[in-house]
């Protein structure tokens, strides 16, 4: 027997990526898989007066006067997702005027936190006795894949391009999903996303007793459901309340239709946590709700046979 753990979508929350690292120890799990969505988007600056503190704008406006206060504000903030940077009066200026300072800025700010992340997953990891994969979404920047790939010899799984053994059974991985209304950077039309999934399932041995980790959904299944939104990206108001509509991906619905692997595991619509069948393939997505500290993922049971029993945790 051997045992899986899966989540996605965390986004940057440090507070939800250190329970992800408990979770061996808690379910003495062989295998433990962050697969989708690493990184998070917000940028929060913390402006430095004249007087030496510091002020702080993010829903109410604080001054912080000491280099603890600092520290505990960056550590809260943090847990649930932004990043936090200390600058003058004169630099959030220039952040005003030139979005590429601000994109470079977010960015390598994304790739120092995930090295903390990874280094802080090794120390307490024992990554000889658990496999680790670990893969980017279709939020996170192209730059963080190198940064995952530089620890592949330290014993981390970069998931893409290629076919992984899990459990002893073939994995392929897949990043990109079907076009968002936020232009996200790994985004491909249905037509485009059918090729690559096809291209790598011609890497498979034996579709049928593999396992497909895709990050978007299937189309049209209890996995995809998202609130309906107005061209400012505001929800659609019914007399329900928020309006819903499926929004996963109907060419990875057709090719789970057409291969039957034993899984697919999914993510990237949060509030679409649940179970469903594709024919005889079960589909899952944990959700997500990083931004209030809670980790999402389900327990995944193989056997010599193949795939023998999952179910759902949080906490």
């Amino acid at each position: 027997m051997t045992k899986a753990f899966f989540s996605v979508d965390v986004h940057g929350a440090t507070g939800t990526w250190k329970k992800w690292l408990r979770t061996p120890g808690m379910y003495n799990v062989d295998i433990l898989m962050f697969c989708g969505d690493l990184t998070g988007k917000i940028l929060i600056p913390l402006t430095k007066q004249n007087d030496g503190t510091r002020l702080l704008t993010y829903g109410v406006t604080r001054t912080l006067t000491t280099d603890a206060e600092v520290q505990e504000v960056k550590d809260s903030l943090e847990k649930g997702g932004p990043y936090v940077i200390e600058c003058t009066p004169a630099e959030i200026e220039e952040f005003k005027v030139n979005q590429r300072k601000v994109e470079e800025t977010i960015t390598e700010l994304i790739k120092a936190r995930l090295r903390e992340w990874l280094d802080l997953l090794l120390d307490k990891i024992d990554v000889k006795k658990t496999r680790v994969l670990v893969m980017p979404g279709n939020d996170d920047p192209l730059a963080i894949d190198d940064v995952i790939r530089s620890y592949e010899d330290r014993g981390i799984v970069y998931s893409l391009d290629k076919v992984v053994e899990l459990a002893g059974f073939e994995t392929i991985s897949l990043a990109d999903s079907n076009p968002t209304p936020w232009n996200s950077p790994r985004e491909l039309e249905e037509k485009q996303l059918g090729k690559k999934i096809d291209e790598l399932v011609a890497k498979l041995s034996n579709p049928s007793k593999s396992i497909f980790n895709i990050h978007p959904p299937p189309y049209g299944t209890n996995l995809d459901m998202a609130p309906k939104l107005k061209k400012d990206l505001s929800p659609i108001m019914g007399p329900g309340g928020v309006q819903t509509e499926h929004v996963g991906s109907k060419a990875v619905r057709e090719a789970i239709k057409k291969y039957q692997p034993m899984i697919g595991l999914h993510g990237h619509i949060h509030e679409s946590a649940g179970t469903d069948k594709i024919g005889k393939t079960p589909v899952i997505n944990p959700g997500s709700e990083y931004g209030e500290n809670v980790l999402r993922g389900f327990i995944i049971e193989f056997a010599d046979q193949g795939l023998k029993q999952f179910w759902k945790v949080e906490g």
